[in-house]
């Protein structure tokens, strides 16, 4: 089971239904477990997540940092899926499972951070 853990109404429509009738159906069917822990996120919660394991030069050259010191995503404010509603991070005992069954069916992953689930190619919405 694919526990929402949050409130999935705070995602873009179509990725929420995607989340909603794709990959939750699939998720039980296979008898996975995880739970959804984050999903639209504001700026100013992305920020405070990029500045994680950043020296303030890492900050404000945009260093990518892949998961090492301390960070935990390599997208500042305004450059996450997350900030528009098209993003979700999943954790539990089958994560790896779950976010291999959402690549399958056609999300984006980010390779160097296991619990990421986006709409595919997210930036082209934003004109």
């Amino acid at each position: 089971m694919l526990d929402p853990g949050l409130n999935l109404t705070q995602l873009w429509g179509p990725f929420a239904s995607a989340v909603q009738g794709w990959l939750m159906p699939w998720v039980e069917y296979y008898s996975l477990r995880g739970t959804i822990v984050s999903g639209y996120r504001s700026f100013d919660e992305q920020d405070a997540l990029y500045r994680l394991g950043r020296s303030k030069w890492q900050y404000d050259q945009h260093v990518y940092l892949h998961g090492t010191q301390g960070s935990v995503t390599d997208a500042w404010a305004g450059a996450s899926a997350h900030n528009y509603g098209l993003a979700i991070d999943v954790e539990g005992p089958d994560q790896a499972a779950i976010v291999d069954i959402g690549r399958q069916l056609g999300f984006g992953t980010v390779s160097w951070d296991p619990a990421h689930l986006e709409y595919p190619n997210w930036k082209s919405l934003l004109g």
